[in-house]
């Protein structure tokens, strides 16, 4: 995940095996505006994208910060609508 300003670009992979350590980068940025996720240069990915996400907005609630997500691949809202967490992409 590459970190600019107020924008996380999320590229590569993101399943099961690499969220451990994006999760432990996660664990050292503090949210302190609000975000931006965007999905454009994603590729592999497993329902522990899901999890990660929530993650983010979790943190970022916990700061009173918001979190927008950006061009959302299909194969991730295919995966939102089948656990019906779709609403939770927005």
């Amino acid at each position: 995940m590459e970190i600019s300003q107020n924008t996380w670009m999320f590229d590569g992979d993101y399943t099961f095996a690499e969220i451990p350590n994006h999760i432990n980068q996660l664990n050292k940025i503090a949210i302190k505006q609000p975000i931006t996720l965007n999905f454009s240069k994603l590729q592999n990915i497993d329902t522990s994208l899901l999890s990660f996400i929530f993650e983010i907005k979790r943190k970022a609630n916990l700061s009173n910060q918001s979190v927008t997500l950006i061009n959302i691949p299909k194969n991730l809202l295919n995966l939102a609508s089948l656990y019906e967490v779709q609403n939770y992409l927005k």
